[in-house]
Order: C-alpha cells, then sequence, then structure tokens
C-alpha cells in the first residue's frame, strides 16, 4: 500500500471504530432510566456494565486512528470518510435488534458510502499545510462562540424539534472546527514532540472539544436524537472539509466542468445519506443522553 492510502485506511478503521463503539454504549444504556439517575450516578451505574465500558474502548481506539489518519492525510479526505461511521453504527444496531433496516435506510447507506467513495476518487486532495497561522484561528472560533451563545440563548423558546435541530448544527460545526485543531495538534506533536505544549492548537482543543460535546448534549436533552444527529452528523464533516481547503490550504485536483458537476452529485449523495441514516429508527435513542460518550473529541 502506498503512503496515500494509509490515512483512508485509517479513517475507514476509524469510522468502523467510532459507529461500532457508539452502537455498544447505546445497548448497554438502553434501559437506564432518565428519572431515576443523572449525571455522576447515570455514569456509575454504566461503569458496571462490561459492555458499556467495551463500547467507550472501542470508540477511544476510533479517536486514536482518527488521529492518526489526519496526522498522515488530509481533512478533505479524511473527513468525509468519518461520516460513513454512521452506516456502521446502523448495521452493528441492526444486529442488536436482529432487525434488519428498510428500503430507505440501505438506501442511504448507498447513498452515503457511494457519494464519499465518488468524492475520493474525483476529488482527489492535494497540497496543504500542516499548521495554519494561530491567527486564522481567531474568527472561526469567535463565530462558533457567537453561534453556540445564541443556540443556546433562543433554544428554550423553540419547539423542540427545532431546538435540537439547532443545537445539533452549531454541535457538528463546531466538532468539526475540532478535528481541524486535531490535525494542526498531532501535525505539530509529529515535530515539536512534548514542545507541542507550548503552541496553541492543543488547548484550542480541550477548549473546542468540550464546547462541542456540551452543545451535542444539550441538543440530545431538549429533543429526540432523530432531530438533533442527522444536523451534527452532516455538519462536522462538511465543516472539516471546508477548512481543510480554507485554513490547511487543500486543493481539489478536478478542474473541469464535469469532474465539478460530479463532485457536487457526490456531495449532495453523501449529505442525504448520512441525514437519513440519522433519523434512521434503529438508531432513534431510548436512552439518557449523558450514556452516550460522543465524538466530540474528534469525529
Amino acid at each position: 500500500m502506498g503512503t496515500a492510502g494509509w490515512p483512508v485506511l485509517l479513517a475507514a478503521c476509524a469510522a468502523c471504530a467510532i459507529g461500532t463503539g457508539a452502537a455498544l454504549q447505546q445497548q448497554a444504556a438502553h434501559g437506564v432510566s432518565a428519572s431515576g439517575s443523572a449525571g455522576i450516578g447515570l455514569i456509575g451505574i454504566l461503569l458496571r456494565r462490561p459492555i458499556w465500558l467495551l463500547g467507550v474502548a472501542v470508540m477511544v481506539t476510533g479517536f486514536g486512528l482518527q488521529a492518526a489518519a489526519l496526522d498522515l492525510g488530509r481533512l478533505a479526505v479524511v473527513e468525509p470518510i468519518l461520516a460513513t461511521s454512521l452506516v456502521v453504527a446502523l448495521v452493528v444496531a441492526a444486529f442488536r435488534h436482529r432487525s434488519w433496516p428498510g428500503p430507505a435506510d440501505w438506501l442511504a447507506m448507498v447513498l452515503a458510502a457511494g457519494g464519499v467513495a465518488v468524492f475520493l476518487v474525483v476529488a482527489a486532495p492535494v497540497g496543504g499545510r500542516a499548521q495554519p497561522p494561530a491567527v486564522w484561528w481567531a474568527p472561526l472560533l469567535v463565530g462558533l462562540g457567537l453561534l453556540g451563545v445564541l443556540a443556546l440563548w433562543r433554544s428554550p423558546h423553540w419547539l423542540p424539534a427545532r431546538a435540537a435541530m439547532g443545537l445539533g448544527a452549531v454541535a457538528g460545526m463546531t466538532i468539526g472546527a475540532s478535528d481541524a485543531l486535531v490535525k494542526a495538534t498531532v501535525s505539530s506533536a509529529s515535530v515539536l514532540h512534548l514542545a507541542v505544549l507550548m503552541t496553541l492548537p492543543p488547548y484550542l482543543l480541550v477548549i473546542v472539544g468540550a464546547a462541542g460535546f456540551l452543545l451535542q448534549q444539550h441538543a440530545y436533552r431538549v429533543g429526540e436524537l432523530k432531530s438533533a444527529l442527522p444536523a451534527s452528523s452532516v455538519l462536522e464533516p462538511l465543516t472539516g472539509t471546508v477548512l481543510g481547503l480554507t485554513l490547511f490550504g487543500e486543493r481539489l485536483a478536478a478542474h473541469d466542468p464535469l469532474s465539478a458537476i460530479a463532485l457536487m452529485l457526490a456531495a449532495a449523495a453523501t449529505i442525504v445519506g448520512v441525514w437519513r441514516l440519522g433519523g434512521a429508527p434503529l438508531l432513534e435513542a431510548r436512552v439518557h443522553p449523558d450514556a452516550l460518550i460522543t465524538d466530540a473529541g474528534g469525529g
């Protein structure tokens, strides 16, 4: 396998691990009463469930694979692949419930996976820098901060479904930004080693990752998972890819009109597929939202 293939393989393995880990956590947390446990009490219950611990371990492994993929590859390559973690989660959930996905869900899986495959083949992202100038992060993070505050302020006045979708959207953009910060951090660490702690990205990663996690939890609390998850699942890879093409200076190799049309169709197919998968009945959570360790740390 050439060096260009490693980021794709690592990202695919990360997507499998993240999707499997989320499904295992949901299985372990199923039936835990939200009224009977909250916060630390709930975590205490789940810590006694081996399947939940396994889910967390698998998902953390996925985060490590994601970081390795981002270290070796471009955001415009890794982020679309990570979006397919929902496909894996749906397959695992199908085995868990012993109920196969319906035709619409199968179509969504084909659209999501096929759209990503076409994008990677046609776009063939090239170039890019390992680390954008620190000052370039400022407008992005200020904008996300304002959006987060606005969403939290206005969400109590919205209908639950709209509030969950709005908070999920901001959470997805924030987590996409944290993915970009993961790349900046691991790229610097590979050169600076421990001296990376003297740079800004690791600390921004902690803050932005925590903000994304909190926004996602608020989204889960105010509405159903099927309202919050599609927006988050679409906007995370979309934001990460856009940041790869802007802050990191990555470029798409396709320039002719036919390739541009193919890219737009592939992106549309992926977005529609991921959105539909996020609302699939098999993925509807009947659990306390704090029971799920989400990918706010990256991907």
